[in-house]
């Protein structure tokens, strides 16, 4: 390799190892295992410096199977569904069939977190690549045929600390939202059931409750209605492309509680077929994605996979939307099973609702609100730390900037 920066085919310089999921079945490829076996899981409880795993394997499985282990300081690469997700592994693993092991064949010329950041770099060519098949497909073909930009070795290693050093800040970031999501979560449990410097509770159909606290039908103490957008297919032009805010579950799922976004609208045309919910209203998912939960900062409307919740006067819409959120699990279990889960309005309508006092559910919803703000705080400075990665990547790979 010259002391230029080089562009390479990925199967010119690594070998590329297909993952595989062990019979289940059979209890000798799992029970007891101590061999590491990854999936995307992983990835979400640790981050893309993979240095254990959830699931393991045992030797059985290994031998019998054709599983092949991709060692350590390697690069995994999803090929199928989340397309273009990367990991690092900091210890030797197999891995399921949605991730190939990118293996460097020559170390000396290769430094594997150069190829790490190399590939996350190209990741969003590989989405590109992707077969018509319903998740979504990379064949290993593909994969190798995708070229990489190279550097010299010490060049590599340069970079390898300069974008090592922003992820792990990203990492610290990733873990303090994660504590204080698992303090959000401890905090509703508590509120929700204990209320504030309650010291007599009463027993409800929900469980003991503070005793001047009251449980009602959701549908007695608010109105609730189904989003709506008639046309079939529903991707018909003519009714898009307006001033009018059209919500998917998608802007529910990433809100946080508050709908500031939207990533489609509607014209007049499209208004006719729908209806127009304020601003103000809690909107709660109701169909593949159950129980995600936003309160609209705009008037806008949405499809029927979507509930649009008005509270009746003596119902705080915060305290209201928190307690939803707070039932994410219960709506889950009541959601009818069969090709999409979904919920329909006989099931939400009666579902019970823990009411405080009003003063004591506006100083729940405060509570509950300052530590979600500085969930807030913490996704923003996430969200400028990858932008400030991907600038980097950008400057470094498309060679705009000289690595010192």
């Amino acid at each position: 390799m010259t002391n230029k920066w080089q562009k390479i085919k990925i199967g010119d310089l690594c070998t590329i190892v297909n993952g595989k999921t062990p019979l289940r079945s059979n209890d000798s490829y799992w029970s007891n295992g101590d061999i590491n076996w990854f999936t995307i899981d992983d990835m979400r409880s640790q981050g893309r410096f993979i240095s254990h795993t959830n699931q393991h394997i045992t030797d059985i499985a290994l031998r019998e199977t054709g599983i092949k282990l991709v060692p350590k300081d390697s690069v995994l690469i999803c090929c199928t569904a989340s397309v273009g997700e990367v990991a690092y592994t900091l210890t030797e693993t197999a891995t399921n069939q949605q991730f190939n092991g990118l293996i460097p064949n020559d170390r000396s010329t290769l430094n594997p977190l150069d190829l790490y950041y190399a590939v996350d770099f190209i990741s969003p060519e590989l989405k590109r690549q992707m077969g018509t098949t319903t998740f979504g497909f990379v064949s290993t073909s593909k994969l190798g045929d995708l070229i990489i930009v190279v550097p010299q070795i010490k060049t590599q290693q340069k970079i390898g600390d300069i974008l090592t050093s922003v992820d792990g800040a990203i990492q610290k970031t990733d873990q303090i939202i994660q504590k204080t999501e698992v303090l959000n979560h401890g905090l509703m449990q508590e509120l929700f059931t204990k209320g504030i410097g309650h010291k007599k509770f009463i027993k409800t159909r929900i469980g003991d409750l503070p005793d001047s606290w009251k449980v009602v039908e959701l549908g007695s103490v608010a109105n609730v209605e189904r989003g709506k957008f008639s046309v079939r297919p529903r991707n018909d032009p003519r009714f898009y492309g307006g001033d009018i805010p059209f919500i998917q579950t998608g802007d529910v799922v990433k809100s946080n509680g508050k709908i500031k976004s939207y990533s489609q609208t509607l014209n007049k045309e499209g208004l006719k077929v729908s209806k127009l919910f304020s601003k103000g209203t809690i909107v709660l998912t109701i169909a593949a994605n159950i129980g995600d939960t936003g309160i609209l900062e705009f008037d806008a409307c949405f499809p029927d996979s979507l509930v649009g919740i008005t509270p009746n006067e003596g119902l705080d819409s915060i305290y209201l939307e928190y307690f939803l959120r707070f039932k994410k699990d219960y709506l889950n279990s009541i959601a009818t099973q069969s090709a999409q889960k979904n919920i329909n309005l006989a099931k939400l309508n009666p579902m019970l609702i823990a009411i405080p006092p009003f003063a004591e559910q506006k100083k729940i919803a405060e509570i509950l609100s300052s530590v979600d703000q500085k969930i807030s705080v913490e996704y923003i400075e996430k969200e400028t730390l990858l932008i400030l990665k991907r600038g980097l990547m950008q400057d470094i790979f498309g060679q705009k900037v000289i690595v010192n």
